[in-house]
């Protein structure tokens, strides 16, 4: 499991020469997420995701293969 700040990941996007905008974008739905949880019908309050990838983003895959590039 790689686990690495978002600091660190949004500069591998950098060096790799990704658009500083796109950086931005990339970073605020990495960092501006919330979720809910669901139990029968019970749902629970809105609550922040901190850390990690969003399970079925198209964008985590990508995003993982840049963080292993940027170890070479």
């Amino acid at each position: 499991m790689i686990q690495l700040g978002g600091e660190v990941l949004y500069k591998i996007l950098i060096e790799f020469g990704i658009p500083k905008k796109l950086v931005r974008l990339i970073k605020m739905s990495l960092t501006e997420t919330c979720s809910k949880v669901r139990v029968d019908k019970n749902v629970s309050d809105r609550f922040p995701i901190r850390n990690g990838l969003k399970q079925g983003d198209a964008l985590s895959p990508m995003l993982y293969n840049f963080a292993l590039g940027g170890f070479r």
